[in-house]
């Protein structure tokens, strides 16, 4: 009977390892190709930002604030919608835009908003519950997490000093600023605009998006004075169009995915959260002439403090 050719046992065992060895190869590089993209697309969105802020410039002859400040009564009156909510109508977010009334906003405890805060206010969550895609980076694992808000993995820049709450934050956001392009004497492309940051996701078990709340009359300036602290927050930047600080600011106090973890404390109004993403080596950094930057892990710390300010007149150099 005449013999029917084929593999023999070692032959297939040969190409299955053949195989194996080429999908262990090619793996690494498709996701290499999705990490690239991902980067990408959040450059993408750094740039839809820096526009939108100049035009919103253009329109009301300054940018935004980095939370509104609504009145003097009531112990959360400081921390109202955000600078993303400005930017609504620059981003082709009309709709949205659309849905935010702020008179439902009072200055204090009073109705019509009971806690003086916005995202303690059911008038809000139709705007806020909506999701915005150039406002999260496709790169960071934690998704949304909270039924009613809406994320982002934008905040923008106070600069090195947790001080905002006496309006005299040294960077372009703060509480209740307006910054002006003519504010910014360090020049546009030399000061830092917008930051990434990793959202939060609602569990203080995990490190990486966690921070320490200090109690009233803590400094979040001193980052290693937090270090002995329980983390005990993890909501950082969980609500785009929220108010607090937590969801709004970052620090350019530290070097970007700091070792530490951060802090804030409510006696100064500020954050200290150091700029965060899951890029490998750094982050995407969104400066005021709208350009945008990779900012690695390893740039000195002076350096990223300078490029925090506006009118620190620091010598920058290459970074």
């Amino acid at each position: 009977m005449k013999r029917q050719d084929g593999f023999t046992l070692v032959e297939l065992l040969v190409v299955i390892a053949i195989i194996g060895v080429l999908v262990s190869l090619l793996l690494p590089a498709v996701q290499a190709a999705r990490a690239a993209a991902r980067r990408t697309q959040c450059t993408n969105n750094f740039k839809q930002l820096g526009i939108a802020l100049h035009n919103f410039h253009d329109s009301r002859k300054s940018f935004p604030p980095g939370h509104m400040d609504t009145g003097t009564i009531g112990p959360a009156y400081r921390h109202q919608v955000g600078w993303l909510t400005y930017l609504l109508p620059y981003v082709e977010q009309t709709a949205v835009d659309s849905l935010v009334d702020l008179t439902q906003i009072g200055p204090s405890n009073d109705s019509p908003n009971p806690n003086g805060s916005v995202t303690n206010n059911p008038a809000f969550h139709a705007a806020g519950g909506v999701g915005i895609s150039s406002y999260v980076c496709p790169s960071d694992p934690i998704g949304r997490v909270d039924e009613v808000w809406a994320p982002t993995n934008y905040l923008g820049n106070q600069g090195p000093l947790c001080r905002c709450r006496g309006k005299d934050c040294v960077g372009i956001f703060g509480h209740d600023t307006w910054m002006r392009f003519r504010e910014i004497t360090d020049g546009t492309s030399n000061t830092i605009a917008v930051g990434e940051t990793l959202k939060g996701d609602l569990d203080v078990n995990t490190l990486q998006d966690n921070y320490f709340y200090r109690p009233s009359g803590g400094n979040a300036q001193d980052i290693d004075t937090c270090q002995g602290g329980t983390l005990s927050r993890s909501d950082r930047a969980t609500v785009w169009l929220g108010g607090n600080p937590q969801h709004n600011m970052f620090s350019t106090d530290r070097a970007p995915n700091d070792g530490r973890f951060d802090c804030i404390a409510p006696n100064n109004g500020c954050v200290n959260f150091a700029a965060r993403s899951a890029h490998a080596g750094g982050v995407n950094i969104g400066m005021c002439d709208a350009s945008v930057q990779f900012i690695t892990d390893s740039i000195d710390v002076a350096v990223m403090q300078a490029l925090g300010t506006r009118n620190g007149e620091e010598i920058v150099g290459e970074f």
